[in-house]
């Protein structure tokens, strides 16, 4: 495992130089490079990202339009493969088109039921290094606390700029948005926790057949960073509106309001506190389990509460509930800078505190009982675009959990 994580990072570095060179700035561009990860919820990742430029006849920045393709496979069981186009562009200067189609499966997909105050037993799936139950009293399944999933997408995403910044990137801008998903569920036996809760009549069995939830989204950014990749100053903030009706053909029929604001202060030179509040609300009875753990944004949508891209070093979609609330907070600092090859790099930390909530219909509609995870991380930065990262975070119920990808969390 030792000699598989270090190739891994070698790899990430390796694909970031070389995604980083300078491309002719007319007419095509092409390439392709390994997609390698690390994530505690997942395990390894592999697979491949290729990339197809357009620049026109120049003068496009940072290019007239891109597809990119991805093949890749989990460890873990998952699969994520897409085609991704984006435009600055192509319907005219100052609208920006991007626009999805993904394919995701997911053999074991974590489940921990509906509420703050889930349950949680490690004794029911914990296997020891032979593979056999570390309490056979209280063992019933490995995989108890996960389901399948496997979901089908298109999304595109117009936005409109109403202002920009001296070099002309969007200051203030407006989004209208449409996605068409597919999501088909099954229990995972008769003994996990989805089947009991199916039992129960916590969930129902429309929700564990899945269906169509299609949706038009609303948004306004507004975005004040000074380099998005690794910020020193200024923020990001975007309120989204996303509406599932039955007019569409949807099968369910509910709406999302989500509130996110990234804030960047420069302490000093090589200081930096970031932090991360995000607020969403689900209105409507009709919503669907699964759909609990998205949380909507303007530009990529995650999953939480919990994992990598919410609370790190808690389980991932440990918490699931219509309204959720958490926040990132960071000192990142920049240690080592250093040029070679004619390029420059440097090594930075991050110490960080993550801590949320859901409210499901049985939670109390206070700030009680907030979950909490901490940790700290390694950031390697080449001409301050590329950035590896490596972030080990813990909580109440688990040990260190690790994550390698590429970029800050926000």
């Amino acid at each position: 495992m030792k000699r598989l994580l270090v190739l891994s990072l070698a790899l990430l570095f390796t694909v970031s130089v070389l995604s980083a060179q300078e491309k002719e700035r007319t007419g095509w561009g092409w390439g392709g490079v390994p997609a390698i990860n690390y994530n505690a919820d997942e395990g390894f990742g592999y697979g491949v990202v290729g990339n197809i430029y357009n620049y026109a006849d120049g003068g496009y920045a940072p290019y007239y339009w891109t597809v990119q393709p991805q093949i890749f496979f989990t460890t873990g069981g998952k699969q994520e493969h897409w085609l991704w186009f984006d435009s600055p562009y192509i319907l005219g200067k100052g609208i920006r088109l991007t626009a999805e189609l993904k394919m995701l499966k997911l053999l074991y997909d974590p489940y921990y039921g509906i509420g703050n105050e889930s349950d949680y037993n490690e004794l029911i799936i914990e296997l020891d290094e032979d593979e056999n139950p570390v309490d056979p009293d209280e063992f019933l399944d490995e995989h108890y606390y996960t389901y399948y999933r496997e979901r089908l997408s298109l999304k595109a995403d117009f936005m409109k700029a109403l202002s920009t910044h001296e070099n002309g990137r969007p200051k203030l801008s407006v989004l209208l948005g449409f996605g068409i998903q597919s999501t088909k569920n099954d229990t995972n036996g008769t003994t996990s926790k989805l089947a009991v809760d199916l039992a129960n009549n916590v969930v129902s069995q429309k929700e564990i057949d899945g269906g169509l939830t299609n949706y038009i989204k609303l948004g306004i950014v507004h975005d004040t960073r000074d380099n998005e990749p690794a910020p020193n100053t200024g923020h990001w903030t975007d309120f989204v509106v996303e509406i599932y009706p039955k007019l569409l053909g949807s099968d369910y029929q509910y709406s999302r309001l989500t509130l996110t604001d990234r804030r960047y202060f420069s302490i000093t030179k090589k200081i930096v506190y970031a932090q991360r509040l995000l607020f969403e609300n689900c209105f409507g009875d009709d919503m669907p389990f699964y759909e609990m753990s998205f949380y909507g944004s303007s530009y990529k949508v995650n999953e939480g509460l919990g994992g990598s891209k919410s609370l790190r070093g808690v389980l991932k979609n440990r918490f699931l509930g219509k309204t959720k609330a958490f926040a990132n907070l960071e000192i990142r600092y920049k240690f080592l800078e250093f040029s070679a090859a004619g390029q420059d790099f440097y090594l930075a930390t991050n110490e960080f505190l993550d801590l949320g909530k859901v409210w499901g219909d049985d939670d109390e509609s206070d700030l009680s009982n907030i979950h909490i995870s901490y940790g700290a991380g390694l950031h390697i930065g080449w001409n301050e675009n590329f950035i590896i990262a490596v972030d080990g975070g813990t909580s109440d119920e688990t040990g260190l959990q690790l994550y390698i990808g590429l970029g800050y969390l926000f």
